[in-house]
């Protein structure tokens, strides 16, 4: 029987248990049996998950053991441990032979035989994952007859379908007509071409904006703006030629909701235990069109009012998640209009770009008084020299880290993808002023890389 995982639980020398830190990022994005995508999409997808898989060495800072796509860099790796103030943890990289990576992992024995010779004398494994998909009941199923005791941060297998469902679109409009208090802007659901052209053309005609989501859509993939200004209908029927997750009906057409340029999208990111929630925590997206750029994340990132707002709502959505069988780490993303009224967009039944970085915060300050701002995707311009790779950001990193700046490298993989990209983690009292660490550090990095104007 899987166990429950015990989030903010430590470590009992006693229990010995171990932390087995698996990113299975593209295995959950590609998971539902509707989903049959065209292999370059796939391979997209794929190729996101390898990118954002290395972000899993800030989820544990217990005893662990790491599965990490090959091609780890491993001067990065030793830094940013070193950096963190925690030891280095054994890494298996599989071989790639789908780049699902549990799957991956299960169908490469010699990558078994090392996972089973870094878990020999630990009674408990406590799986540290993205979200819940198949392959990883598998990988649980195998540890126990293992002799393994596992624990799991998402829903026990017979409630996988909970997991499913909250992550999909669709969930969060069934939800709004069971929970007190829950808003969602007015949605026209789709299953053509015809009924979307007009459900948009509908609301254009009545001056408003609308947002079409895919049911499964992920950091911006799988979702549009279209607004009454003159072609926005051509640029969004470009898009849909470009994302075959806008291809796959029912496709929902939902007013969209402006709202105050304050602030950027807030959310929440929370931890579902049997008897509630187990954690909460605040965060502001920042959004361009409908792609996500950065996060700030802490408990002062929104003003006071708005999140005891938040929090009063996510009790009664995380009750109705409990309730369905729902188990571990779920996001909900909300929107504020101009009055100050909170519409839910979304539920995200997983770990969210907002929710690795808690951890860090966890070990930073206790009392969660600082603020982390994640830069996921910096473009790195085509002025810049080619090849680059971490050992060309490596001094900038190491000058802070000698005067004990809390910055780090991320997603340095994106240095050698087709369109160069690197991310940044800082943090600070306040999120304006981790933005300023932030705008410094990518100046630095630029004028490193020869890229200043």
């Amino acid at each position: 029987m899987n166990k429950p995982f015990i989030h903010g639980a430590a470590h009992d020398a006693a229990d010995d248990v171990i932390d087995l830190v698996i990113p299975n990022v593209a295995e959950f994005n590609l998971r539902h049996p509707r989903l049959a995508l065209d292999p370059a999409t796939v391979n997209s997808f794929v190729a996101v998950g390898r990118a954002m898989s290395e972000q899993s060495v800030f989820w544990s800072s217990a005893p662990r053991v790491h599965v990490l796509p090959a091609g780890v860099d491993s001067e990065w790796y030793e830094d940013v441990h070193r950096a963190l103030g925690v030891p280095t943890a054994p890494v298996i990289s599989p071989v790639p032979h789908t780049g699902r990576i549990t799957a991956d992992l299960l169908r490469d024995p010699a990558a078994m035989e090392s996972l089973r010779l870094r878990l020999r004398g630990h009674h408990r494994v406590r799986l540290v994952t993205w979200g819940a998909a198949e392959s990883l009941y598998r990988l649980a199923a195998v540890l126990r007859t293992d002799g393994h005791d596992v624990l799991l941060d998402c829903p026990a297998e017979e409630h996988y379908w909970a997991s499913l469902y909250l992550d999909s679109k669709t969930s969060c409009l069934d939800l709004a007509t069971r929970i007190p208090g829950m808003r969602v802007a007015p949605v026209i659901t789709t299953d053509t071409f015809e009924e979307l052209r007009g459900a948009l053309g509908l609301l254009l005609a009545e001056g408003k904006g609308a947002v079409v989501r895919s049911p499964y859509g992920v950091s911006g993939e799988g979702s549009a703006v279209v607004d009454p200004e003159p072609g926005s209908m051509d640029r969004f029927w470009h898009t849909v030629r470009d994302d075959p997750l806008l291809r796959v009906f029912p496709l929902q057409v939902q007013e969209y909701v402006s709202h105050p340029g304050s602030f950027g999208n807030p959310a929440v990111d929370l931890f579902i235990a049997d008897d509630g929630v187990a954690d909460i925590v605040p965060s502001v997206m920042t959004v361009d069109g409908n792609r996500f750029v950065s996060v700030n994340v802490g408990a002062h990132v929104l003003p006071a009012d708005l999140t005891e707002d938040m929090y009063a709502l996510t009790q009664r959505i995380a009750n109705a998640a409990r309730h369905l069988g729902f188990r571990g780490w779920f996001g909900i993303d909300f929107v504020a209009d101009p009055a100050g009224d909170l519409y839910v967009t979304e539920f995200n039944a997983r770990r969210t770009g907002g929710t690795q970085w808690i951890p860090l915060l966890d070990q930073l300050h206790p009392a969660r008084e600082v603020v982390a701002h994640a830069r996921h995707a910096v473009p790195v311009p085509e002025s810049a020299p080619a090849p680059l790779s971490y050992t060309d950001m490596r001094p900038v990193f190491t000058e802070l880290w000698r005067h004990g700046a809390s910055a780090y490298p991320i997603a340095i993989r994106g240095l050698t993808a087709k369109r160069r990209s690197y991310g940044i983690l800082t943090n600070a009292a306040t999120a304006a002023q981790a933005e300023g660490h932030a705008d410094a550090l990518q100046h630095s990095l630029e004028s490193r890389f020869g890229m200043a104007g």
